[in-house]
């Protein structure tokens, strides 16, 4: 048990202070008009002890991209994938290939495509599939999925301590 508990200190301490590289997400990125921001999973994650959104921030971060721009590492083989053309506005003559519209069902703008209030960390690990259209079936894909998409550079050990943290959410 120990170990364990060990385990999942470090993957709280890998929560709270790994620096990530924010780029190419919609509703950051392009909201602070930065192509990069320099944050960590409490960037998005900040409400203490839950990892909540604070604020109202719907974000595009690519967990609903699908054809040549589909995340590695998910798996989004049974989802349904829509093709969405933009025909007015800043992104006319866009085209997006996603597994979920995102916020752009409800506001009906192109720049909400993908966009997704993220979910509550408490209570984490009894809520598999992960990511709101299931594309990662376990924990680890879920921290594969941001250490790839973010180029983190987590070590096996780091992963797994990671995922520790998170199921004892």
């Amino acid at each position: 048990v120990p170990a364990v508990r060990e385990s999942v200190a470090r993957g709280e301490a890998i929560f709270n202070s790994t620096p990530i590289n924010i780029t190419n997400v919609a509703g950051i990125n392009d909201a602070l008009q930065q192509p990069s921001v320099s944050g960590f999973c409490g960037t998005c994650h900040d409400a203490p002890n839950v990892g909540n959104h604070s604020v109202k921030a719907p974000l595009n971060i690519g967990i609903a991209n699908a054809g040549a721009n589909a995340p590695p590492a998910l798996d989004i083989a049974a989802l349904p994938v829509f093709t969405l053309q933009c025909v007015a506005g800043p992104l006319a003559g866009e085209t997006f290939t996603v597994t979920d519209p995102g916020r752009a069902l409800i506001s009906g703008n192109c720049a909400d495509i993908g966009k997704i209030k993220g979910p509550i960390l408490r209570g984490l690990a009894g809520r598999a599939p992960y990511f709101h259209n299931g594309s990662a079936a376990t924990l680890l894909d879920v921290v594969n999925f941001y250490d790839q998409r973010f180029n983190i550079g987590f070590s096996e050990q780091d992963k797994r301590d990671l995922v520790a943290f998170l199921e004892s959410l």
